[in-house]
């Protein structure tokens, strides 16, 4: 890996000798995105962006707690230091967390880390599935409905009601990752104000359950 690293950085470099110079300048990321820890899933490589343009957050299934006091800070970071003024959720089919959460992959969370999504998969009928095919589909559902769930927690978050309050135009929404083609999915339920955030993830929900039906 180091050798690597020194390769890309000697080729950088070479095409930019100020590249460096300007990048331990300061961040102006343009986006804050919570994201799961899958090693096949980094945001920074799928939406193609350059260093310094995406502030990420990684944790087991992308939640969004309000009781994770790392996240709430890094949040909280990336809209007064940073100035950012878009939070993305960035979920992925297949899962393991997920996977985890309806009992279909060894091995666990600590303590109640994926109850939240537990919850969901309850709520929406998705535990006991009638095949192997079906049990894949619910994953890939619950893996949609959970960045729902995250995209409403993150718009409740401290931080992203202060901006508001103080009429920031802060927007907080929601992206999905297709292992299987490569491509990422808008889901469609950006939030903008704490009046939406009841519509536009019901809306959303409601979207993705009629896909999977």
């Amino acid at each position: 890996m180091l050798a690597r690293n020194a390769q890309w950085a000697g080729q950088i470099t070479a095409q930019d000798p100020d590249y460096f110079k300007r990048l331990s300048a300061g961040q102006s990321p343009a986006f804050t995105v919570i994201s799961c820890c899958d090693s096949r899933a980094d945001p920074n490589t799928l939406l193609q962006s350059n260093l310094g343009e995406l502030f990420v957050y990684k944790n087991v299934a992308n939640q969004a707690g309000l009781n994770d006091l790392s996240l709430q800070t890094a949040i909280q970071f990336s809209i007064d230091s940073l100035k950012v003024k878009h939070i993305l959720v960035f979920g992925h089919h297949n899962c393991g967390g997920v996977r985890i959460a309806l009992g279909l992959h060894a091995g666990g969370a600590p303590g109640d880390w994926l109850e939240g999504v537990r919850e969901l998969a309850h709520d929406h009928q998705l535990f006991n599935p009638a095949s192997p095919e079906q049990a894949n589909r619910n994953v890939d559902k619950l893996c949609e409905l959970n960045v729902i769930q995250q995209v409403r927690l993150a718009a409740l978050s401290p931080a992203v009601n202060a901006a508001w309050g103080r009429g920031e135009p802060v927007a907080v929404g929601g992206l999905v990752y297709s292992l299987s083609t490569g491509r990422v999915i808008d889901l469609d339920c950006t939030i903008r104000s704490r009046a939406e955030i009841d519509e536009r993830c019901f809306s959303a929900m409601k979207a993705i359950c009629a896909r999977y039906q």
